[in-house]
């Protein structure tokens, strides 16, 4: 190996340091979808159809404990929360602010029975976060496609299941090799459910599958959001929080 070779070596390992500092400051645009009463919304304006094309590029398994009862004019940060792609060996994030168990499995807020609004729920949200790049991206763009995210509601998470079954039974596919139509539609029971569909000639490119493996590598760095702990609360939030539990309110 000559010294130009080597330097030219050293150099790239220098820039793929550097690019790794770059990325954990500068994260990829993203926007957040909503499903709130069942009208889906961008940027919090409602999809045309309440129907969206997309590509999705990433999922995981998302366990979320708020210690707090959530309040949409004041939101707080989950205090513990653990993501896994598969849904296995799932503990607390080693960043969350108030580790509850060390594992899932055993820990008290992820019983049935543990909701302290009572019923047979969970005090721990079990979920599914997803990342979408547009149907219409093309390999130009996908570098600088931007990534929206989607929490599932847990009554979507079955029709979510069922779908990525459905696409490797009939299409020999994951979700990122298909366009899907995600939809909203009523349900006697929770009152909406959201639908996933794609058709035989909706599925991706080639030429676009090798960009959308790197962007979904970028997309799990969103999805797999780290929270920051939340603030302490005033003396006058503790007055009040202490009023409700006087009066026999857990929240």
């Amino acid at each position: 190996m000559t010294e130009e070779t080597k330097d030219v070596a050293n150099y790239d390992e220098m820039l793929a340091k550097l690019a790794k500092k770059a990325t954990a400051v500068e994260r990829p645009t993203t926007s957040s979808i909503n499903c709130k009463s069942g009208v889906l919304t961008y940027n919090k304006e409602p999809v045309p159809d309440n129907k969206l094309d997309c590509i999705i590029i990433a999922s995981t398994h998302s366990n979320l404990y708020y210690d707090q009862k959530w309040d949409a004019d004041n939101p707080v940060n989950p205090v513990c929360y653990a993501y896994s792609e598969d849904g296995e060996n799932m503990k607390p994030h080693p960043k969350a602010d108030k580790p509850q168990a060390e594992s899932c499995d055993k820990c008290p807020m992820n019983q049935w029975n543990s909701d302290p609004e009572g019923g047979r729920g969970k005090a721990c949200k079990n979920a599914r976060r997803l990342a979408l790049i547009p149907a219409g991206t093309t390999v130009a763009d996908l570098p600088t496609a931007e990534i929206a995210t989607l929490q599932l509601p847990v009554t979507s998470v079955q029709n979510w299941s069922m779908y990525v079954n459905k696409l490797s039974t009939l299409y020999n596919r994951p979700p990122l090799g298909v366009i899907t139509t995600i939809s909203s539609k009523p349900d006697v029971k929770t009152q909406f459910k959201l639908t996933f569909n794609t058709e035989p000639n909706k599925m991706v490119g080639n030429d676009l599958i090798a960009g959308v493996f790197k962007k979904a590598e970028e997309a799990m760095t969103l999805i797999e959001r780290v929270y920051e702990p939340n603030p302490e609360p005033s003396e006058e939030d503790k007055e009040k929080a202490a009023k409700r539990q006087a009066r026999g309110k857990k929240y």
